[in-house]
């Protein structure tokens, strides 16, 4: 199967949308509670708050989709630190591919995608949180550099999780 990724512009919102519940659905179901779940995914991943995403200025999105039907399969998103437009520095907030997928090389993609804009942007920072049991996903940031640099907890519905902060510091 053939893949493509691309930034996403306005007419993406409710790919986005889908695509982040149900990866996060995916990725977090049996380690935290499922009302957190569903609650931080009609918070967080509404087509309302990916319309946000995909017009700002300080917000960027990848979408990962097949060649053939253009099925939406993955996604990230990076905001920038205090609504700085250059992104000298950001969060990579999401990056999410469908389980199914994960041997396809498409969070590699999409990290690429997101390497480049940051070199196009002469980036000096990107940070993530990523919740400490997720080994597989913090295993993949390792590969590219992240470095864990503290930990916190991530707010989703009425619980908190246990996120680790990881940071890859870009030559300048």
């Amino acid at each position: 199967m053939e893949f493509n990724t691309r930034l996403c512009n306005p007419s993406d919102e409710s790919a986005l949308s889908l695509i982040a519940q149900g990866t996060s659905l995916e990725t977090y179901a049996g380690f935290a509670d499922g009302e957190d779940l569903v609650m931080h995914a009609n918070a967080e991943s509404s087509v309302k708050v990916f319309s946000e995403i995909v017009r700002s200025e300080h917000m960027r999105a990848w979408i990962a989709e097949t060649v053939i039907g253009r099925c939406p399969v993955g996604y990230a998103v990076a905001v920038a630190d205090g609504h700085d437009k250059s992104f000298a520095s950001f969060e990579l907030k999401r990056l999410y591919v469908f389980h199914r997928f994960h041997t396809n090389g498409l969070g590699k993609r999409l990290m690429e995608d997101v390497l480049r804009f940051a070199k196009e942007r002469n980036s000096g920072k990107i940070w993530l949180e990523v919740q400490d049991s997720n080994a597989h996903a913090i295993q993949f940031y390792k590969r590219f550099g992240f470095v864990q640099t503290g930990v916190g907890l991530f707010p989703a519905g009425k619980g908190s999780y246990r996120v680790l902060i990881m940071e890859l510091t870009l030559a300048g």
